[in-house]
């Protein structure tokens, strides 16, 4: 089971020991309902005091740090052809994206 990173401090929660519950999905409605309530994406995203973007919920300095120590990792690592395939991959992204 995975748990985003980004509603941890509004529940206060992290991975010093606290459990996670897995609760069997007993028929549609109750998925239906719980999705709704609990899912991250829909239930904290938007702030429940203003309806903007809820700040809490914003990607965490460790998240950034760690990736940015997971993109330096490797750099030195590819090969040419792995270079060409992606600069290929990012210039057919930027022709859909921008």
């Amino acid at each position: 089971m995975a748990v985003p990173l980004q509603p941890l401090p509004l529940l206060g929660a992290d991975f010093d020991g606290d459990v996670l519950n897995i609760l069997l999905i007993i028929n549609e409605t109750f998925f239906r309902v719980a999705y709704e309530i609990f899912n991250p994406r829909n239930a904290f995203y938007i702030s429940r005091n203003d309806g903007y973007y809820n700040m809490s919920v914003s990607m965490q300095r460790d998240t950034l740090i760690n990736a940015n120590t997971l993109v330096g990792l490797g750099r030195d690592g590819y090969s040419l052809e792995e270079l060409n395939a992606l600069r290929q991959v990012t210039a057919q992204n930027q022709q859909l994206y921008y």
